[in-house]
């Protein structure tokens, strides 16, 4: 058996084979930086770097989240992104929830805020429709964001 030394061709075939195969493997959904839970209202992060609020969401029971006004400082930092990952026993299952995150990116110096707003049910536009247990979904968060 030749060693790969001596067999220069053979040693750049495997490499182009071994880098197209941790390509094929790689994800397509975007960084999500550090990630703040429902319990989290602040953060402190560097220029480039990123970080994502992750809410529990479901759109068919009645979730509707958003990011509102006054919108974050585009300076300090942008949206880059949301995903919404259901749990592998959901996957099959209609009308599941999961948990969204919105993805941002730390622009620059400075410090701004972001409000997730869950108009759950349309209950923001007609409060007097629901029960007390669903206006207790209807949320508006607000996080801090500082960039150094």
């Amino acid at each position: 058996m030749k060693a790969l030394t001596k067999t220069p061709l053979r040693a750049v075939a495997l490499s182009v084979v071994l880098a197209a195969g941790l390509t094929a493997c790689g994800s397509d959904e975007p960084d999500r930086g550090r990630v703040l839970r429902t319990d989290e209202r602040s953060v402190s992060l560097a220029v480039g770097q990123r970080f994502s609020i992750a809410v529990w969401d479901n759109a068919s029971d009645g979730d509707y989240w958003n990011i509102v006004d006054p919108k974050p400082d585009a300076a300090v930092v942008t949206n880059v992104g949301e995903v919404h990952d259901l749990p592998e026993e959901s996957k099959a299952a209609d009308g599941a929830g999961g948990t969204r995150y919105y993805i941002f990116k730390a622009n620059g110096s400075g410090t701004t805020t972001i409000t997730l707003f869950n108009c759950y049910r349309t209950l923001c536009n007609h409060p007097k429709l629901g029960d007390d247990e669903s206006r207790k979904r209807v949320v508006r968060n607000t996080y801090t964001v500082t960039v150094r």
